[in-house]
């Protein structure tokens, strides 16, 4: 993997740059902008990260060389003083209740519906794409989405890879896939405790889900009719109620944050 080594002005440590991970089952890093990448890369203390740029990595504890840490989704910046959480979330009561002086930290983005403010040292290095040079690029939100992986049976059966989702989801909703990952709920559903009563069979491109006869509340209809749409997806639900899965807890429905930042490292603070 590609590497550059970078130094941060007052700091004698040096800074290891890669290239953006890419995204996999237990890695779960957003691409950068079409044509952004790890050579754009800059690395200031967060006390001197202006709005606008984009946050990309924080990096390992020194001193000596220090590894870029890259976070799930970079962001733009929008520095801000500590005690005004409107989230009220659990970064900010951490912070407090580690009776450091707030002015001692900075927040780098507050907190929003998916992800906790962003809270570290004034002088941790924080690697960036600076505000100008990410102007040249198309908006963060340009990126492509990483698919939604959900599971059966608090994840006895899957990941299975689908379309992103809107906020509004609920766990009877269908969930778009490809026929490959249709193929894989089709094995998958008649061996599961979810889909017990269930059977699957494929008719050409279409997948009939039936459940057992004896079960059904109108006898003599097929089952579910599966057909891909216009792209080749295959939409399932309303069978089971899906479950989110992330592979950074135990908890099957837990979706890890977008963002995240390092714990207080000591050679980052400011002598007391």
């Amino acid at each position: 993997m590609p590497e550059r080594l970078v130094i941060m002005h007052g700091s004698t440590d040096q800074f290891v740059i890669t290239e953006r991970p890419a995204p996999t089952l237990t890695d779960r890093y957003r691409p950068l902008p079409n044509g952004m990448d790890h050579t754009h890369l800059t690395v200031v203390p967060a006390h001197q990260v202006r709005t606008g740029d984009v946050v990309t990595a924080f990096f390992t504890d020194g001193p000596g060389t220090r590894r870029a840490e890259h976070v799930p989704e970079a962001f733009a910046a929008h520095p801000r003083p500590l005690g005004n959480c409107q989230e009220e979330c659990e970064e900010c009561e951490d912070t407090r209740a580690r009776g450091v002086a707030a002015d001692r930290y900075v927040c780098l983005a507050p907190a929003d519906e998916k992800a906790d403010c962003v809270i570290v040292f004034r002088n941790t290095p924080v690697a960036i794409v600076p505000v100008d040079t990410a102007a040249r690029f198309p908006a963060l939100d340009s990126a492509p989405l990483l698919p939604d992986l959900f599971t059966l049976d608090d994840g006895e059966h899957g990941p299975y890879k689908a379309l992103p989702l809107p906020g509004a989801f609920g766990p009877w909703d269908a969930i778009s896939v490809t026929r490959a990952t249709a193929e894989q709920i089709a094995a998958d559903l008649p061996t599961s405790h979810t889909g017990r009563h269930l059977t699957c069979e494929w008719l050409h491109d279409t997948l009939l889900i039936s459940s057992d006869p004896r079960l059904r509340t109108e006898p003599g209809r097929p089952g579910r009719l599966i057909r891909p749409d216009a792209d080749g997806r295959y939409r399932i639900g309303g069978l089971r109620p899906w479950q989110h899965w992330s592979p950074a807890e135990d908890d099957p429905t837990h979706r890890p944050r977008a963002r995240a930042a390092p714990g207080p490292s000591p050679f980052d603070q400011e002598p007391t």
